[in-house]
């Protein structure tokens, strides 16, 4: 076995680079060499909601530092922007450890992933460490069906193929490969084709313009296509949602990262969709992570079989994954078999009821959502917000009829740690009349701190076990259980 490695790339002219710290990396374990290499931390933006200006967010800097790495990685951080109280990596269930020495903070990650370092308990005062697994079989030119862009800003013969200086239209058959320390500034377009692919552990940064709805002025937008893969690379400051897809199906969205700071700044969106899977992701969005919706803008037709897990997930507004708003009332939409697992939500920072939950199923516009399983969901904080929220609802803003009902949801082990939440709300789950109604909602292992809420807990007669969640059940939702394995 070769020894474990690390490679960066140096930082290329124009990128802004992050002023709040400095990284060093070094390859663990008994075989690898004691050297520390420097890292390029890059300057990026999350963002706060403002409750007194419509069209802007509070914006807050941040950090990211990319790596590739074989075998275990030492991490050394040199904190420059406040002396260093407390340090803290997340997810919390990657057990990484820091060690703290004046404003030097060093931690061990046993292999290749993504975590936060945060400093001194506040979640704008982060760095953000991608590390990639080294593919030794990477391209590193350009061939009959791959685009390549390597080291640099747009540093690829295909650069030449981009319309109206940002999209770039990817046709059937053809691979986009993004190396270690590319930046590309255009968007990348998916539209009626098959048999694609975008990967490697470049950044896509903050295409602007190129758009005709604003929500697609993301990294990634795809349309009518098939058997697409996005694998690995990360997107910085767009403008819209940061990968949107529609009437979609065999797509596989793999270790995508997105960081956005701007108003309906969206992760993930999959609208009209089937067989997709969402996994490994690491998102911070200014809006909801992840979202499933139905039909919208040209967009039809039922979705079904979707798959998210192994993701880390933090919302600095609205949802970490929400289901549900946008349909056809004149042709009524269903949402099936959706699978949710392994996740970790860092955050819930929402001040608008309408748009609490950590997870939400709101279903309006006559839309149908039926089958879903969500299990092992890791909640490390809810700043303003709620566990979860299935509503049967209408939304006058963004909708213009009720929903049908949401039936057969099963959360299992669904936890929550409020040691540093500040605003918890209760939970709801509210059907919207005697027809539209939610049905069988069972919750296995549902855990809040150390307390696991069943039926049989130990309480009170006259208490029910969703007291202990808090969480609200109104008369239109029936078959709601809590049970102990």
């Amino acid at each position: 076995m070769s020894p474990a490695s690390i490679v960066v790339a140096a930082a290329p002219i124009g990128i802004p680079i992050s002023s709040i710290c400095q990284v060093e990396l070094c390859a663990a374990g008994p075989d690898a060499a004691d050297t520390w290499v420097s890292a390029p931390v890059y300057a990026a933006d999350a963002a706060s909601a403002s409750r007194t200006r419509d069209a802007d967010f509070n914006r807050h800097p941040i950090s990211l530092c990319q790596c590739q790495a074989s075998g275990s990685i030492r991490v050394r951080v040199r904190w420059l922007a406040e002396t260093v109280e407390s340090a803290i990596v997340r997810p919390l269930a990657r057990q990484v450890t820091p060690e703290i020495e004046g404003c030097t903070i060093t931690f061990v990650l046993k292999e290749a992933m993504d975590v936060v370092l945060e400093i001194n308990g506040s979640k704008w005062k982060a760095l953000h460490l991608l590390a990639n697994k080294i593919d030794s079989f990477a391209p590193t030119c350009d061939s009959d069906d791959v685009w390549y862009f390597g080291p640099g800003v747009n540093q690829g013969p295909a650069y030449g193929r981009v319309m109206d200086g940002v999209n770039l239209v990817v046709p059937s058959g053809k691979t986009v490969y993004l190396a270690l320390g590319a930046f590309v500034t255009f968007r990348l377009v998916f539209i009626n084709v098959s048999n694609c692919a975008v990967r490697g552990p470049g950044i896509i940064y903050g295409p602007k313009g190129g758009y005709e709805v604003r929500e697609f002025g993301g990294a990634i937008h795809m349309s009518g296509s098939t058997d697409i893969l996005v694998q690995g690379v990360t997107a910085v400051g767009t403008t819209g949602f940061s990968l949107s897809a529609g009437e979609c199906r065999r797509v596989r969205v793999d270790g995508y990262r997105a960081f956005t700071s701007v108003v309906n700044g969206d992760g993930i969106d999959f609208f009209c969709s089937s067989d997709i899977e969402i996994e490994n992701c690491f998102l911070r969005t200014s809006d909801d992570c992840i979202a499933l919706y139905s039909h919208r803008w040209d967009w039809y037709g039922d979705s079904k079989n979707i798959t998210i897990k192994k993701c880390v997930l933090l919302s600095d507004v609205a949802h970490s994954i929400n289901m549900g708003t946008h349909g056809n009332p004149a042709e009524p939409e269903t949402t099936s078999d959706v699978k949710i697992s392994d996740i970790d939500i860092l955050d819930q920072d929402e001040y608008q009821l309408w748009y609490q939950g950590c997870i939400a199923i709101n279903v309006a516009d006559e839309n149908l959502f039926i089958h879903i399983r969500i299990e092992d969901i890791r909640i490390e904080r809810i700043t303003r917000g709620q566990l979860f929220n299935l509503r049967v609802m209408e939304n006058s803003q963004w909708t213009t009829a009720p929903g049908r009902g949401i039936k057969n949801v099963v959360f299992k082990r669904l936890s929550l740690t409020t040691r540093d939440s500040v605003v918890i709300n209760p939970s709801l789950i509210l059907g919207y009349d005697g027809k539209r109604t939610i049905k069988n909602i069972v919750f296995e292992d549902l855990k809040i701190d150390d307390r696991l809420i069943h039926h049989n807990m130990e309480k009170t007669s006259w208490f029910m076990a969703s007291d202990f969640v808090p969480l609200f059940v109104n008369e239109h939702a029936t078959g709601v259980t809590y049970h102990k394995s």
